[in-house]
């Protein structure tokens, strides 16, 4: 037996997000001082200021029935308590977020009231709307694709960075952070 050998296990690797990028805004953009660390993937608006700021998606890691009162949703999504969650033209806010349970999902205090699938991406919508007499809206008017590759940019925090904002791609659904309901309002960005 050979003591000087030590195993190591290979690091994690980023999921794919993007199938095809087609087009990208010259130069990036400035991403204002985020609460989180964002993904590549996620969708990003503009601000008054001209700084580009994060529309959260939550992805569920099990599928929400009718009745239930919690939702489980992958980490890192940087939900918070009183987000407005969307699904359709329903949007509900959140009551209370548990991360210290799982180190897989956060438990969201949350009754959507429709069934939605597992592995389906929510949206953070403006206002809670009841999706019949209000209907839900993304927070922010979506425009581009955070492009960055690097998983998670830990810049949360650390002020504001540059990024690479993409214009035109194919996501890959399964691993994209973004709702459809975002991207259906993006034109160049589709979701397969």
């Amino acid at each position: 037996m050979n003591r000087m050998f030590k195993h190591k296990d290979a690091a994690p690797t980023d999921p794919i997000i993007f199938e095809t990028i087609l087009s990208e805004k010259p130069g990036g953009g400035l991403v204002k001082n985020p609460e989180f660390d964002l993904k590549p993937g996620i969708a990003m608006s503009q601000d008054t200021d001209g700084l580009f700021i994060p529309i959260k998606g939550y992805r569920l890691v099990t599928e929400c029935k009718k009745a239930d009162t919690t939702i489980k949703i992958s980490k890192g999504s940087g939900i918070k308590k009183g987000d407005v969650i969307a699904h359709g033209k329903k949007g509900v806010a959140c009551t209370a977020v548990d991360t210290t349970t799982s180190d897989d999902y956060d438990v969201v205090t949350v009754t959507m009231g429709v069934d939605i699938a597992q592995d389906t991406v929510l949206y953070q919508a403006a206002s809670a709307a009841d999706g019949s007499t209000a209907t839900a809206a993304p927070i922010h008017e979506p425009e581009y694709i955070l492009g960055n590759f690097m998983g998670n940019l830990g810049k949360a925090g650390e002020g504001d960075f540059e990024a690479r904002l993409i214009r035109a791609a194919s996501l890959r659904k399964e691993t994209a952070p973004v709702a459809k309901e975002v991207v259906d309002l993006m034109k160049g960005i589709t979701l397969d």
